[in-house]
């Protein structure tokens, strides 16, 4: 037995979805449904893994509170992903306008790694937004303005 197999039990599988990390325990209630168990057991995990898919959400980014983040020199961007959150605090020229964010988010879901593409438009040219983003496992962002319809980037993140 590996030592992540320690692990992929029914118990932790139901500590990550109380901590809201449905996507880990969607993956661990589908390995052990297929992993051949007692019929009242895998029928048990059945309906629960059934539950859990129902409320997962992967994808699903809205706004949340930000982190405390600094704010970058000009023109710069900071991105911290953490647990289900991610934060981008940006800096650009007083007279950049119009401001845009270009995220990259990468998720754990339970069919593996997905990558979710948002552009929003901002109306400073400094600040922080904080993005609920269940699942996260990184994210890039680069910030910039509108060209003919077209993002010009004046300062990309290193990954986080």
């Amino acid at each position: 037995m590996s030592a992540s197999e320690l692990y992929e039990t029914e118990t932790m599988a139901e500590l990550f979805a109380r901590q809201g990390r449905l996507g880990e325990a969607i993956d661990i209630y589908r390995r052990l449904t297929d992993a051949g168990a007692a019929p009242e057991a895998r029928k048990r995990w059945k309906i629960r893994l059934g539950q859990l898919e129902a409320r997962w959400q992967p994808g699903r980014v809205t706004e949340a509170p930000p982190a405390d983040v600094p704010l970058p020199p000009a023109p710069g961007v900071t991105v911290l992903a953490s647990e289900d959150q991610v934060t981008v605090a940006w800096a650009l020229p007083g007279h950049v306008q119009p401001v845009t964010i270009e995220l990259m988010l990468i998720q754990r879901t339970p069919a593996g790694i997905e990558t979710i593409k948002k552009s929003l438009s901002v109306d400073n040219p400094a600040g922080r937004l904080g993005l609920s983003a269940p699942g996260i496992h990184s994210a890039l962002a680069a910030v910039g303005t509108t060209s003919d319809g077209r993002f010009v980037p004046l300062a990309r993140s290193v990954r986080a």
